[in-house]
């Protein structure tokens, strides 16, 4: 397999038209290298790739305000620290002034206000829009590639290895580099046992609510300690969160959906699902497996399917997830408009028919639309409204629902 275009690489040009600056941000490993080069490759008459760890890129970095205005300049494995210069030096064109364009790929940056993905502190000095990328998409590899991308994940160096062994191999040790300090710029402690700890927590509850309580008794540490670290490694890219469907007592508020029936908050969950982002990891993480194949199941499945699907949401929808305390659940809610418009389950193996508490969950949330997403799917229709549906399909509707 060849090398693979990232599909960030149309929305950097496009922000690069309009901004002097843009920042890349994303887990280590998630092949921002390769973004880097694909981005001077197709800036308009090629631009210029320079590292910020090497003598060029440190050069241009001295003195940002003097690089030629004719060429885009890329900085790869730039940081916070490269942003606020780059920043500085372009703040002297002015508002109407011709000056250099700058795209740094690397981070983390911290967060600012130019987009629905940036948020934080220091954002202001920076006033640069930044784009989160992380593993591998479906939409990236090809539907032909889906069992291989939920198997090893989306991290480059994973999906492209020789063989599923040698995958699961890289992946054990990308692991043992998160737990010894890879994410230290990200906020996470330089502590391996305390790291690796939190990591096999999140894996062996993804898919649910987490339970910081337990985390911080197992690994003996506070709870605010266990909190700020979670924070770490969503912000890192490698965990994802699905909010919780909201009760009725939440209706006051002006940011959740005022469709469907959703039940009383005694019933509803409010807690969100935490999973963690890259199914490869997230079978790495299951130390005990000897393949990869032994290591998927319907947990992994789940949040690689979810986070496929979230991806293909349009800007005006949102995604949560229904559960109750007598165990009616639905992994995926789609509202739009604040109206519930896809309610699905999401299942490991095509189902004879749709269970039970999934189909009080699909009442209770009250979606026109159900389905059951399966990885190959025939558009089979259930009783109760449900329509099983593979994954590619799925994600086809989720991409136009209005």
């Amino acid at each position: 397999m060849g090398l693979i275009q990232r599909s960030c690489i149309r929305s950097i040009h496009g922000l690069l038209a309009s901004h002097r600056l843009v920042l890349v941000e994303g887990p280590p490993r998630s092949g921002r290298s390769t973004i880097a080069a694909q981005v001077a490759a197709g800036a308009p008459g090629g631009g210029k790739l320079v590292d910020a760890r090497k003598p060029e890129g440190r050069a241009v970095l001295a003195d940002p305000a003097s690089a030629s205005a004719a060429r885009l300049i890329v900085v790869d494995g730039a940081g916070r620290r490269e942003a606020e210069r780059v920043a500085a030096g372009l703040s002297a064109f002015g508002e109407a002034g011709r000056s250099p364009r700058f795209a740094l790929i690397g981070g983390p940056f911290g967060r600012t206000a130019a987009g629905p993905k940036t948020e934080g502190r220091g954002a202001a000095a920076l006033d640069a829009p930044i784009i989160s990328v992380g593993p591998l998409s479906l939409f990236e590899t090809g539907s032909a590639s889906m069992r291989r991308l939920w198997l090893r994940g989306g991290l480059p160096e994973a999906f492209m290895a020789a063989s599923d062994q040698a995958a699961l191999a890289w992946l054990r040790d990308y692991a043992a580099g998160l737990a010894g300090g890879s994410l230290s710029a990200w906020g996470l402690p330089r502590d391996a046992a305390f790291v690796a700890g939190l990591f096999e927590g999140l894996a062996a509850s993804s898919g649910r609510a987490f339970n910081e309580n337990a985390a911080a008794r197992t690994l003996g540490v506070s709870r605010p300690t266990i909190g700020r670290a979670v924070a770490a490694v969503e912000r890192a890219g490698l965990l994802f969160r699905v909010p919780a469907w909201p009760t009725r007592d939440d209706m006051s508020r002006d940011d959740i959906p005022r469709g469907g029936g959703s039940t009383g908050a005694a019933r509803v969950l409010r807690s969100p699902a935490l999973h963690v982002t890259d199914s490869g990891l997230l079978h790495a993480l299951n130390g005990s497996t000897p393949t990869l194949e032994a290591a998927a199941t319907a947990t992994s499945w789940t949040a690689f399917a979810l986070a496929q699907a979230i991806a293909a949401l349009p800007s005006e929808a949102s995604a949560f997830r229904y559960a109750s305390a007598d165990g009616a659940a639905l992994e995926l809610v789609v509202a739009v408009g604040g109206k519930p418009v896809v309610a699905a389950a999401i299942r490991r193996h095509r189902p004879g028919s749709a269970e039970r508490a999934v189909s009080y969950a699909a009442r209770a949330v009250g979606a026109p639309e159900r389905y059951i997403v399966v990885l190959d799917g025939g558009n089979a229709r259930l009783p109760g409204g449900f329509v099983v549906t593979g994954l590619r399909a799925f994600i086809e509707r989720l991409a136009s629902v209005t």
